[in-house]
């Protein structure tokens, strides 16, 4: 392995880390020192301008109390000829500039410094004539210390590549070096002969690079104990594979034997519950067309019940036919032999008035039951959706039943607490409750010629309307309760129950019209069906 190969070296980000904290160092050392040689000199060029004062105060003031300008003029001159100062200004005591020689500044920010003084006219400074200002400039400074920076410098950057040059070889002898050995030594392990492999590059064990392969050659060791203990493990394994692969084997075997046995059992499984299917999907289909006879037999019913009722008015028009045709014919006779006297026509028109209004009475009432009985048979055989006064709905319903109605002492009252009932359902399933319900009172909670009181009572809560359907029967027991929307379900067999009535009820409240039903009884007191549907049966679906 080369070590020198190696991106992100240790050795090398270390000796970057010594030497960038080396040159900050250096650097703050080195501008520390020029500031203090800086400070140094502006000190100097201050004790310059003291003296300065000290010197030509005594000179100026002489000349410029005798107005002696030129005199002053060739003082100054000498004064600035001194190399810290820049430049010279001299004023009255006017404040009126006398002379003025070098390099003046406005603002007294630019020059690096300057020293003003006042010149008297006396040696006891009480009369004052004027004042000099005097300026020093940042160049004669900096001209002063560079040989001191530039030596600095240059001082610096041979310690600078000394140390990195020093720094280099030690780390490259004590660090780089011996690890890119131990790194090569490591590398050619031989994974066969661990024990042949040991490191032995670090010449002293309590070192780092010591520690360092003292713990390698403590990880080579318990790797080549860790081997042979696998190789004894493997060699376990073989033989308890060969065990265990022979147990396997007769383990398949078994397993094969019983799959096929199994297989056996699945396919005969198989065919008996394809002839269990077959026979639900007839016993379905006969329940189908048992319900569906049973619907027919309720419209037989139906028919019969009204063809009774009609044959009444029927007779009656009939007769007053008969005897109308009867009079005419009589009058006709009397008329063509010219014997019809007044008293005969007035009682052929009084008779003639009787018998018409007799016959439209009697065909209003044919025209009434057809007229219910078209509407409820239609709208059992039509499944369709729509408003419908359901308390007249009713009322035709059991116009149509009155046939058997009249042949029971049972009462039947209707009760809303309105005369109009609108609702959005199906009429056709909603006369097929109450036939089915009216039948099955009429089959169940009476014997032949009871009396009894039935209550059909209508309210809404909400968005639904609530049917309650209350008998004073016989009532029924709790088994019978749970058992009643059961199909083929009855306690009446010989007296006409087919056990569906209640079952088909159940099936159009429930799952047609998107509603429930509950019955609750006790024997002797008389029974209740509860019915819950949405009043607008085709909003409710839509929303769903």
């Amino acid at each position: 392995m080369d070590f020198h190969k190696i991106k992100n070296s240790i050795s090398i980000k270390l000796l970057s880390y010594v030497l960038s904290i080396y040159l900050l160092i250096t650097l703050l050392v080195t501008v520390i020192h020029i500031s203090v040689e800086y400070l140094k000199a502006k000190a100097q060029v201050e004790e310059v301008l003291l003296a300065s004062e000290k010197t030509f105060s005594k000179i100026l003031a002489p000349d410029l109390w005798n107005l002696d300008f030129e005199q002053v003029e060739i003082t100054a001159n000498s004064i600035i000829s001194l190399p810290q100062i820049a430049g010279i200004e001299v004023k009255a005591d006017n404040n009126e500039q006398v002379v003025k020689a070098g390099t003046l500044f406005n603002n007294n920010n630019e020059a690096l410094t300057f020293h003003s003084f006042a010149l008297y006219s006396d040696y006891n400074n009480t009369s004052h004539i004027g004042d000099v200002k005097l300026f020093a400039n940042e160049d004669f400074i900096i001209n002063s210390i560079k040989p001191s920076i530039y030596l600095l410098i240059f001082n610096a950057a041979i310690k600078t590549a000394a140390i990195f040059f020093l720094i280099f070889l030690i780390f490259r002898k004590l660090l780089t070096k011996p690890l890119s050995r131990l790194a090569s030594s490591a590398s050619q392990i031989n994974p066969n002969e661990l024990q042949k492999s040991l490191i032995t590059v670090a010449k002293n064990p309590n070192d780092e690079l010591g520690v360092l392969q003292s713990a390698l050659n403590t990880m080579i060791n318990k790797t080549a104990e860790a081997f042979d203990k696998l190789d004894k493990i493997n060699k376990n394994l073989e033989s308890i594979v060969d065990e265990r692969t022979e147990e396997l084997q007769q383990t398949v075997t078994q397993l094969n034997e019983q799959q096929d046995r199994l297989l056996c059992e699945i396919e005969t499984r198989q065919k008996s519950e394809q002839a269990l299917a077959n026979s639900l999907q007839e016993l379905k289909h006969a329940q189908s067309q048992l319900i569906e006879a049973e619907k027919m037999a309720s419209l037989g019913s139906l028919v019969a019940g009204v063809a009774h009722e009609i044959n009444t008015p029927v007779g009656l028009s009939l007769t007053g036919i008969s005897h109308f045709q009867s009079t005419v014919d009589e009058v006709a006779k009397l008329f063509e032999a010219g014997e019809l006297e007044e008293d005969d026509f007035v009682r052929f028109i009084q008779e003639s008035k009787e018998l018409s209004c007799t016959i439209h009475n009697s065909l209003q009432r044919a025209a009434d039951l057809v007229k219910s009985f078209k509407l409820v048979a239609v709208d059992q055989s039509a499944e369709e959706v729509r408003q419908f006064d359901i308390i007249q709905y009713l009322k035709d319903t059991m116009t149509s039943l009155n046939n058997k109605l009249k042949q029971s002492k049972v009462n039947f009252e209707i009760n809303c607490d309105s005369e109009v009932l609108i609702i959005n359902n199906y009429p056709g399933s909603w006369a097929q409750v109450f036939t089915n319900l009216i039948q099955n009172t009429l089959i169940h909670a009476y014997d032949h010629d009871s009396t009894g009181q039935v209550l059909l009572k209508f309210y809404t809560e909400g968005e639904e309307l609530i049917f309650s359907f209350t008998d004073d029967g016989k009532g029924m027991t709790q088994e019978s309760q749970k058992k009643i929307f059961d199909p083929f379900y009855t306690t009446n067999r010989a007296n006409g129950g087919s056990g569906l009535g209640m079952n088909i009820i159940f099936n159009i409240i429930t799952q047609k019209m998107s509603g429930n039903i509950t019955v609750h009884s006790e024997l002797g007191k008389g029974t209740q069906f509860t019915i819950k549907v949405p009043i607008d049966i085709r909003s409710f679906k839509e929303g769903d």
